[in-house]
């Protein structure tokens, strides 16, 4: 079998990867003396002023970040750093850093002509096994010989050294550090203007010169630079040295007994050794040698690194301390070790999201999780940025070819996971109905054979849904879920596992919504095992934010029952609510509230306010299937699919939207028809209406629409109020290829009711196509015998404003009152109402009271509540 996350893999991989380095122990040479230039132009003013030469010969010097011509120049974000500290980014010389001097004074042994020499003295000599120097040739490249200078008197010369020209060479210890121009005698364009010359040059250099063993243990005093040959200026900036030391640093051995905050380190015993100091920390940078070790003077070969956090990457160094001439030496090469997980604690939550995404390549899983499958298994796991149940990711489970054999995702530790008092809650899916997952708990972690399923196997879906299983008691501290099979090439997702204690209210499931109409909504749900003392409590809102514990409950958002089902009332007609429930169980112990709203969207009101306009530009959303509100789609002809999009002209390369920027599309594919039908509207009989709309389309023969009316937003039984029309050539408006042609009928209805408007889109051609539509509208142009009845119904309310109750001044004829707020919402319907309306419960504001009379007329006025 094989885990594919190995702990104790990484802390042999990360010692064998480190041991492959040298141990090096880097130290600046400061230059005491035989500085011949400065070639650096730096603070604020000419560069005239903070230099005295260049290095190229041609004028041009390097410049500091915190050159400025002027104080009120813009500073500059690349140059020579202000410190004079340049770390080298050679890979080989990892850590190893120089120091310039004064950016005020000579910093550079610069050498114009061939046979010139300098010698510069360090500060404090040292032995070293190497040096470094850190070098340009400006305008060419050039050699130089090195002589290094020991105090004893020898010497050791390193012959035709080469500098690569400051511009484009290699081994650079660091580039993009730019340059300018010094003004001559008669200053030019650019003179004194810094430039980052790319971002990539000028460039300084780095040169290794190899001590021989016989005189690493000198003291190294001073070096003579020689210029031997070439056209380029050699500048000689600092040094730096790898020191020597006769005290060998140990060898590091494996790290052993990680736990979880410490881990035992140990090493071999090198000669003259007669202690050791131990530092470690979560950085992988080498200590300088002036650093405070953790564990300073050890006698022994090993010792306990303590005090660390959790499932934490950490490095550590050892270094001997001897009772020789040079009595310390350099840090061992770095050891790592990955501390263990903690035992987590109830409840926990893991949803991926934090986690890398794994291939099939690459398999992989959350910290403190890991992966497990069979030998030889031809599947793979790891955390996938697709078919989450929360974005971005989800744990992806796929058996590709293998039909027998394990795979699983296993869980940390936890305490008392299977004392009894313990359940997963967890989302998951499939690529197809059927597939299965099985839950259950490892006695070891590494083991498949260990694992003891809980229950039967889950059969998933094809949607992320939400499954709950509570782990028996035993012994088991961690948990598994393990891919059913059943046959081959099956995937599964799993997502938000939360491992948590048994509520002891617990939440109801299945959460529907029925029963919905413009104004309310029946909530049902399936009861918990243990039905709630005190019954139930629904939340619902027209934002998809789940409520938590602290939400506050009210009369405006939410409802009780002590059945499995709560009616919602005083809703918003056409509006999208989302329900939760919850248990409650006491005052003072209340469930979680249900893990998925149920949604639903209540039903349009008839309009009856005219004139009435439509051109789409308000919609909150565009694009593809996408309906304007309280309009429908029917297809007709065969079962095609017909898709309605709302957007901008470049939606459709061929239809421009009469009135920018939004309008709708009716896709009709071959010799099939699609309708599309307005919200209903209250129309009275007698009265003349005007329907008219603008199709927005070029004229291809066999592109029809037709008009049609009926209360019912269905093509069946519909009236025809036009003969198929085709597009007019000849109507203004539009790109090169399109034009707008205007459409109006008439429809005097002979009974009073709700009707809808329709288009038949029809498309006698072979060719399937997109149709526009805009800036829909429908006026009274008439009024019939009822209307002129309600002209002479008008009713009076008094008084206006009014306090708790509202008075009819006349009741003779009316059938009934309707009041709404003034955004349209019906607040309160009374049948056959007396003079007194009792309308205490309203808010203050301002209120529509519409009365309905028995001949189906009806009248509206304007009312205010105090």
């Amino acid at each position: 079998m094989n885990l594919k996350l190995l702990f104790g893999a990484f802390n042999a991989i990360a010692l064998m990867a480190a041991g492959s380095v040298a141990a090096q122990n880097f130290q600046q040479m400061p230059i005491a003396s035989g500085f011949t230039a400065d070639v650096i132009a730096n603070g604020i003013g000419s560069s005239t002023v903070s230099t005295n030469n260049d290095v190229d010969g041609v004028s041009y010097a390097f410049v500091a970040r915190d050159f400025q011509l002027t104080s009120t120049s813009p500073a500059i974000t690349y140059g020579i750093p202000v410190d004079g500290i340049i770390n080298s980014v050679v890979a080989a010389t990892p850590g190893l850093s120089y120091q310039l001097a004064s950016l005020n004074a000579n910093n550079s042994l610069r050498l114009s002509a061939i046979s010139d020499v300098g010698t510069l003295v360090f500060t404090t000599p040292k032995a070293a096994t190497k040096l470094y120097m850190l070098a340009v040739s400006g305008s060419g490249t050039s050699t130089v010989s090195v002589v290094v200078n020991f105090t004893d008197g020898t010497s050791q010369t390193f012959a035709s050294i080469s500098l690569a020209d400051w511009y484009g060479g290699t081994n650079f210890a660091i580039q993009g550090i730019g340059r300018i121009k010094k003004p001559g005698v008669t200053p030019a364009t650019g003179d004194d203007v810094p430039s980052p010359e790319g971002g990539t040059n000028p460039r300084l250099y780095q040169s290794e010169l190899a001590i021989d063993a016989a005189n690493q243990a000198k003291l190294i005093q001073s070096v003579t630079v020689t210029k031997a040959s070439g056209s380029g200026l050699p500048n000689i900036f600092a040094f730096s040295a790898d020191l020597y030391s006769d005290c060998v640093p140990p060898t590091l051995q494996a790290p052993a007994s990680i736990t979880a905050n410490s881990a035992l380190v140990s090493w071999s015993t090198p000669a003259s050794a007669v202690s050791y100091d131990v530092y470690h920390s979560t950085s992988n940078t080498t200590p300088a040698s002036t650093v405070t070790p953790t564990y300073p003077g050890v006698t022994g070969t090993s010792t306990t690194i303590g005090g660390l956090n959790s499932n934490t990457n950490y490095y550590y160094w050892v270094r001997t301390n001897c009772s020789s001439a040079t009595s310390q030496s350099v840090w061992s090469f770095a050891g790592t070790f990955k501390t263990a997980c903690s035992t987590f604690t109830t409840p926990y939550t893991e949803n991926f999201d934090t986690t890398s995404t794994g291939s099939s390549t690459n398999n992989n899983a959350p910290s403190c999780w890991s992966y497990l499958e069979s030998a030889s298994f031809s599947g793979y796991g790891y955390v996938s940025a697709s078919n989450s149940y929360s974005a971005p990711n989800s744990y992806y489970m796929y058996n590709s070819s293998a039909s027998t054999g394990s795979q699983m995702l296993v869980s940390p530790p936890t305490i008392n996971l299977s004392d009894g008092t313990k359940r997963v809650r967890f989302y998951a899916k499939s690529g197809s109905n059927g597939y299965t997952v099985l839950v259950g708990t490892l006695s070891n972690p590494t083991d498949l054979a260990s694992f003891t399923q809980i229950g039967s196997a889950i059969s998933l879906t094809t949607t992320q849904t939400l499954y709950t299983v509570n782990i028996p008691a035993g012994s088991d501290v961690q948990l598994a879920f393990k891919h059913g099979l059943g046959g081959t090439f099956r995937g599964i997702y799993l997502d938000d596992i939360t491992v948590q204690d048994i509520p002891s209210c617990l939440e109801p499931s299945a959460v529907t919504s029925s029963n919905v109409t413009a104004n309310s909504a029946t909530i049902g749900w399936t009861a918990p095992g243990t039905v709630p003392a005190n019954g139930y409590e629904v939340y619902y809102s027209t934002n998809n934010t789940a409520p938590t514990s602290t939400t506050v409950l009210d009369a405006s958002n939410s409802a009780t029952s002590t059945t499995a089902s709560a009616p919602l009332n005083s809703l918003s007609p056409s509006t999208t609510y989302y329900a939760w429930v919850r248990s409650n169980c006491t005052a003072t112990d209340k469930s979680i509230w249900s893990a998925s709203p149920t949604t639903f969207t209540t039903l349009c009101v008839p309009i009856t306010t005219l004139p009435w306009n439509e051109n789409f530009d308000a919609m909150a959303s565009t694009g593809s299937a996408i309906i304007p509100n309280c309009w429908k789609q029917t297809p007709g002809g065969s079962s095609s699919t017909y898709n309605f999009t709302s957007g901008n002209a470049s939606q459709q390369g061929y239809n421009d939207p009469k009135s920018a920027p939004n309008y709708v599309t009716i896709y009709y594919p071959y010799t099939n028809a699609a309708y599309l039908w307005t919200p209903t509207f209250t129309l009275t009989a007698g009265n003349t209406y005007e329907f008219t709309f603008f199709w927005v389309g070029d004229n291809y023969t066999g592109w029809q629409n037709e008009v049609l009316v009926n209360n019912g937003q269905t093509p069946t039984n519909a009236t025809s109020l036009s003969t198929f029309i085709t597009p007019d050539q000849t109507a203004t408006g539009g790109s090169d290829s399109t034009n707008y042609t205007k459409v109006t009928v008439t429809y005097t209805p002979t009974t009073t009711g709700d009707y809808s408007f329709g288009i038949k889109a029809f498309n006698t051609t072979t060719d399937p196509y997109y149709m526009g539509f805009d800036d829909f509208s429908l006026t009274m142009t008439t009024l019939g015998t009822a209307e002129t009845s309600a002209k002479k119904n008008e009713v009076k309310v008094y008084p206006n404003p009014f306090k708790d109750v509202l008075y009819i001044a006349e009741t003779k004829d009316i059938k009934s009152v309707s009041v709404m707020d003034v955004s349209g919402r019906v607040v309160k319907t009374i049948e056959n109402p007396g003079k007194e309306l009792q309308l205490s419960e309203l808010n203050s504001g301002l209120y529509l009271v519409t009365v309905t009379f028995k001949d189906g007329s009806k009248s509206t006025t304007k009312a205010i509540k105090r």
